[in-house]
């Protein structure tokens, strides 16, 4: 297959340009700032700041910084709880020509730990006794500080360089250990410039800042609002880990753009039948980091009507959040959910973004064709620059090779594996490092989860490696129940969900699921078990913990 882009839409207002990837994120929103300085750029239920004054704060805070680390170029981390002054702090690191580092404090202290020494802090910035993790690093503390009242500092001086980091975000790989991926400005600002044209943002688009800023989605939630002169919400984690306190702050709020994962969703559109009279503004409902179910989707419709769009995206920590979008058409989820071709058009990986390029090529390195399955690669505006201080790590991610132009382009290997269609589609077939080996054969998980997940009464569900008591490799299905709806309406409706650890349920039919499975796959892609859950485990960024799943033990069965 050849490599994949989309054409430039036609200029939007003028206020986004190809200048603009010239910029950094700062100086983009001192742009907004100037066009409308009254205007709310964040609030959070105890705080509201216009442009103008959290400019104005970003600026005192940027100063404290400059005195503190002189020298532009350093890891400044933050560890503030969620609020107006996360965004604050973002904004004054910028400005002072540095790089934030996510701390969120509700990560375990090993964690903390662990990123302070990889990113080699210079600073932390904190609204809280920082723990014993962090001790021995220069702190500057918002919530206890003269700066933030003190007059606006006459240097307004701030690093122009967008090829500078902005941010560094771990992810943990397959191997368990953290990388931190560097991101620079330019990213952003292509990420920004990119789908504002698609979505047509702007000023009047209330978002959410609905996750921790240590999860990158919350990039494109943070940045996305402000540079688009919109106004961000920051939701607190009780309200977010709460259904119905998030359908009442979309609701109050005006929220129109809403960027989720799919399984925290699920538990909102699961209430949309309950509250049909809410009224909401949104217009969009952003998804991603994992597959979407249609049939949220419809329920959401069923009770709220047609005026939100669905849009679903394919996206990497290394590639700037996201890569491809794929909006979801009135046709498609209006139709019978027994409609030919039911089961893969939710897969499907859609267009790439302005300026990202994407291919999918097989173990020779040579582009698939159809019916053939894939790596995916991406090259282009998204691209990050690599893990931090791990050259090698870097140097096998992220490898010069050649594009479809016969020029050598930096690419990123995403792991992830894609399937093209007879008609040239690309729908998403799971992670290269899920593909296991059981009696000789192997097997990519996604294939198997993908013929499972449309069982009838089956809400969701996963499938992982686990190991019998005899210590062999087999297959495990983890799924939860359709009619259970009614009493578990969060991840965190079990105490073990949110610790992540896998909490039984004692409805569900296993035997039920498995004669299905014996139905429409191979013999050897059945799974051994089927295990029904209240609600499967969840890890920090609201991803289902497939690292949990796969140590689970039948304790005697």
């Amino acid at each position: 297959m050849p490599e994949t882009t989309r054409p430039a839409p036609a200029t939007g207002d003028g206020a986004s340009s190809a200048h603009d990837q010239d910029l950094p994120i700062h100086l983009l929103f001192d742009r907004q700032c100037a066009a409308g300085p009254q205007r709310v750029a964040v609030r959070d239920p105890h705080r509201e700041l216009t442009y103008a004054q959290l400019s104005t704060r970003a600026d005192r805070l940027a100063a404290v910084l400059r005195h503190a680390c002189p020298v532009p170029g350093r890891r400044i981390g933050l560890h503030l709880e969620r609020g107006t002054e996360v965004v604050v702090a973002m904004l004054a690191v910028l400005r002072a020509g540095h790089t934030y580092v996510p701390l969120d404090p509700g990560y375990p202290a090993e964690r903390l730990l662990f990123t302070a020494r990889d990113t080699d802090l210079s600073l932390v910035v904190s609204d809280q006794p920082v723990p014993e993790a962090l001790r021995g690093i220069q702190v500057v503390r918002v919530d206890a500080g003269a700066w933030a009242d003190g007059p606006t500092p006459a240097d307004h001086a701030s690093v122009d360089d967008p090829g500078l980091p902005a941010y560094i975000i771990h992810t943990s790989g397959s191997t368990g250990v953290p990388k931190g991926v560097v991101v620079p400005h330019r990213n952003v600002v292509a990420l920004v410039r990119a789908c504002r044209r698609r979505f047509a943002l702007d000023r009047d688009d209330v978002w959410t800042l609905f996750h921790s800023y240590a999860f990158d989605f919350s990039v494109w939630e943070i940045w996305g609002a402000l540079l688009t002169g919109g106004t961000l919400v920051v939701v607190p984690k009780d309200v977010a880990s709460s259904p119905l306190e998030t359908l009442d702050l979309l609701a109050r709020e005006r929220v129109t753009v809403f960027n989720v994962v799919p399984s925290v969703f699920r538990y909102l559109a699961r209430l949309a039948a309950l509250r049909p009279d809410t009224a909401f503004t949104l217009r969009y409902v952003v998804f991603g980091g994992e597959s979407v179910d249609v049939r949220d989707m419809r329920a959401w419709r069923s009770a709220y009507g047609r005026s939100t769009r669905f849009v679903n995206t394919y996206g990497i920590t290394e590639t700037t959040v996201f890569v491809t979008t794929r909006p979801f058409t009135d046709e498609e989820l209006d139709r019978p959910a027994d409609a030919p071709g039911e089961a893969g058009f939710a897969l499907d990986l859609g267009t790439p973004l302005d300026g990202w390029r994407m291919r999918v090529v097989g173990d020779d390195g040579a582009d698939i064709r159809p019916g053939e399955t894939g790596e995916i690669l991406v090259s282009g505006a998204g691209v990050a620059t690599g893990y931090h201080d791990r050259p090698q790590a870097t140097a096998e991610r992220f490898p010069l090779l050649p594009a479809s132009d016969g020029r050598e382009r930096r690419h990123y290997r995403s792991g992830d594996l894609a399937r093209m269609l007879s008609d040239g589609t690309l729908c998403y077939a799971g992670r290269a490092d899920d593909q296991v080996k059981i009696n000789g054969f192997r097997i990519e998980l996604g294939e198997v989860e993908a013929q499972l997940r449309g069982t009838p009464g089956v809400r969701d569900l996963v499938v992982v490696r686990t190991f019998s008591q005899l210590d062999e490799p087999v297959l495990t299905a983890f799924y939860t129940v359709a009619h259970d709806a009614h009493t578990s309406l969060a991840p965190e409706g079990t105490e073990g969900a949110r610790e992540g650890q896998p909490v039984e349920n004692t409805g569900g039919s296993p035997h039920d699921l498995a004669a299905h499975a014996r139905r429409v796959l191979p013999a050897h892609l059945v799974p051994s078990r089927f295990v029904p859950l209240t609600a499967l485990p969840v890890n920090q960024s609201g991803k289902t913990d497939r690292r949990a799943l796969s140590q689970w033990s039948p304790q005697g069965r």
